[in-house]
């Protein structure tokens, strides 16, 4: 029975596998000759910058000095505002010419996003993280895309600043696949985040929805779901790019991953009730499914695989004990296998899989990491790295159940 049990799970969880691997190089194949396509927009709207800042002393002064160089027909207006810190966030970004500088009792991110909203004048209102970095060129090559009417936002191309350590450098992979996977999206108009480096959105309809919710740890997830859930769209400019600061060490990465999965639990259970209906969109017929068997698959994958690991070794062991008891040497007889045939036939071709899913990111993304230095990286991340996702998901799982997901708990954890 245990073996039939396990054979099922199996094969639900390859299916599911193949089939969102096939789901996405199909839609590779149909957006490849138009990835990079940008609409023409004749004349620019008026713009405004937010920057949210909570004890961003060490880098808020670059942050502005890098909205200030921002190419824009017309000059945007940037409005910093500091969340109640405790260093010298507030003094140093007043030090800055042309730019509003407000102060607020410490909310949280999103808080302090809506208290700029409020104050934002612009048509359009972009949101960038106090350590974002977007190229010069960033508005220019996000904006065209609101020519839709039905657009709400448009997000950035996300990359790590300056990587040096391992885990910044696999970042920058992860980043780069998330891209490249956030423009395929768009073709299923199923972009489920507007991350904080940068996204900019319609002031009027970011303001119709009743902005940012300042209850949930991942805001920028949260406001996608909402803008799909009002039958708007969101569009991803994949050569507008920012650099942001990404965790250095794996301690400050698990605990942003634990803020990532926590908010997007939030979010799940928010909008629940949109779950395979039709009238909500791609917000229910896709994106909660996708979400929801994301979860189920890692938790169920990561445990599946400890259980047949386990029970490799508890096999032996009691294999061990007769060949022992007989008088005989059970490492003689010991042959690895931690999984039959077909899973290992399985894992082999999906992990060929990811190898092109990686190279066609890469290309599609215009994005050299470091070439032939960087293939050690890239195995580590296809290996390693992505293992570790399930077991920060349960962690996350079980601090959610606990009620452990107000902002208070994650207000100085990296972006």
């Amino acid at each position: 029975m245990a073996t039939l049990v396990i054979d099922i799970i199996y094969l639900f969880f390859a299916f599911i596998s193949i089939y969102f691997t096939i789901l996405f190089f199909l839609l590779f194949a149909k957006q490849r000759k138009s990835f990079h396509k940008m609409p023409e927009m004749k004349s620019f709207p008026s713009l405004s910058i937010i920057i949210p800042a909570y004890n961003e002393a060490n880098s808020i002064a670059s942050t502005i000095r890098a909205v200030k160089n921002l190419q824009y027909p017309k000059k945007p207006e940037v409005i910093v505002v500091d969340d109640g810190s405790t260093d010298e966030t507030f003094k140093i970004s007043s030090v800055f010419n042309g730019i509003k500088v407000f102060r607020k009792k410490n909310g949280g991110k999103a808080s302090a996003l809506n208290f700029g909203l409020k104050h934002a004048k612009g048509e359009l209102v972009a949101c960038i993280d106090a350590d974002g970095h977007p190229k010069q060129d960033a508005l220019l090559k996000s904006v065209p895309f609101f020519t839709d009417s039905g657009v709400a936002a448009v997000t950035a191309a996300i990359y790590a600043r300056s990587p040096q350590t391992v885990v910044e450098r696999l970042q920058n992979i992860e980043y780069t696949m998330i891209g490249w996977a956030r423009k395929l999206l768009e073709a299923l108009d199923s972009i489920y985040v507007t991350p904080g480096p940068l996204s900019i959105y319609k002031t009027s309809i970011l303001k119709s929805v009743g902005g940012f919710d300042e209850k949930n740890v991942t805001e920028d997830i949260e406001i996608a779901w909402r803008l799909l859930y009002n039958g708007y769209k969101i569009k991803m400019a994949p050569d507008a790019e920012v650099y942001t600061r990404a965790p250095v060490s794996m301690k400050n990465w698990w605990r942003q991953r634990m803020r990532w999965n926590i908010g997007g639990m939030q979010t799940t259970m928010k909008y629940k009730g949109a779950l395979l209906k039709k009238s909500f969109g791609s917000l229910g017929t896709f994106i909660l499914p996708f979400f929801s068997l994301s979860y189920i698959l890692s938790i169920v994958g990561i445990s599946f695989f400890f259980y047949i690991l386990f029970k490799t070794f508890a096999d032996f062991a009691q294999f061990s004990k007769y060949i022992i008891a007989l008088g005989g040497n059970p490492t003689s007889y010991f042959n690895f296998i931690a999984l039959s045939d077909i899973f290992a036939v399985f894992g082999t071709i999906m992990f060929v899989l990811s190898i092109i899913w990686v190279i066609f990111a890469l290309t599609s993304m215009k994005k050299d990491i470091g070439g032939l230095k960087s293939i050690p990286y890239l195995l580590l991340y296809l290996s390693l790295y992505v293992t570790v996702f399930p077991l920060n998901l349960i962690h996350s799982s079980i601090r959610f159940l606990q009620g452990k997901h107000g902002w208070q708990l994650y207000s100085n954890v990296s972006k």
